[in-house]
């Protein structure tokens, strides 16, 4: 695989600003399989490339949307601080990677679905779901003969993508269900509650332009994206 490091500011700036558009387009993982025609890193650059990216940038990251959720932070650091004292008053071993990723999915969970996925308390529910995103990562990151020997990716010899199709599948249940609830009660809320990242996409793909193309193999895609970051 011919591979082009850039260590230097000048090389940096002709590969990202000059010439970004050239070089953005990835080549897909045959693991990845649906996943890959509706996620932002996978899709090449285009009109609705740069709609998805632009959403992100604007509804997500954006200054104000990360100020905002200043007193969230406190507050699951503040849950977080309590949690590992109660262990060491009992003195209980405290699992430092799950309560680590709990505090992590519950604030992110919180900026898109405005609830907790699962709590620090809840032991079963939260290893299961880092376990998952953990199979996910290690699964999407590990040499596949199906990506260097195309004529090979039907018969998906290692089973790479059967694995992860499995993974996708018990995690887009998850989001699935914020969604449906979200649409279902969509009437009861309007105008009572502060929008979160769901209910603005949401809001996108009820319009006559959405150029994103955000149904709900889109949605799916983006909920993955950000929870496989963790």
């Amino acid at each position: 695989v011919t591979t082009v490091v850039v260590s230097s500011p000048d090389v940096a700036r002709e590969f990202l600003q000059k010439h970004d558009a050239v070089f953005a387009t990835r080549s897909a993982p045959d693991a990845a399989g649906d996943h890959t025609r509706n996620s932002v890193p996978w899709l090449p650059p285009g009109p609705r490339w740069r709609e998805l990216r632009k959403i992100m940038a604007t509804e997500l990251f954006a200054t104000h949307r990360l100020d905002a959720l200043h007193e969230l932070r406190q507050e699951k650091v503040s849950e977080l601080v309590d949690h590992v004292a109660r262990l060491a008053r009992d003195g209980a071993a405290v699992d430092v990677g799950r309560v680590a990723f709990t505090t992590s999915l519950n604030l992110l969970s919180r900026t898109i679905f405005s609830r907790d996925l699962t709590s620090l308390d809840d032991r079963g529910a939260s290893k299961e779901f880092q376990q998952v995103v953990t199979d996910i990562m290690g699964a999407a990151g590990s040499p596949n003969l199906s990506d260097f020997f195309p004529a090979l990716a039907a018969a998906d010899l290692q089973g790479w993508r059967r694995r992860l199709a499995g993974l996708f599948e018990r995690l887009h249940r998850v989001f699935d269900a914020e969604i449906e609830h979200r649409r279902r009660v969509a009437g009861e809320e309007h105008g009572k509650v502060k929008d979160d990242f769901l209910r603005v996409l949401l809001r996108l793909a009820a319009r006559d332009d959405d150029t994103a193309g955000l149904d709900d193999d889109t949605l799916r895609s983006v909920f993955t994206v950000r929870t496989c970051s963790l």
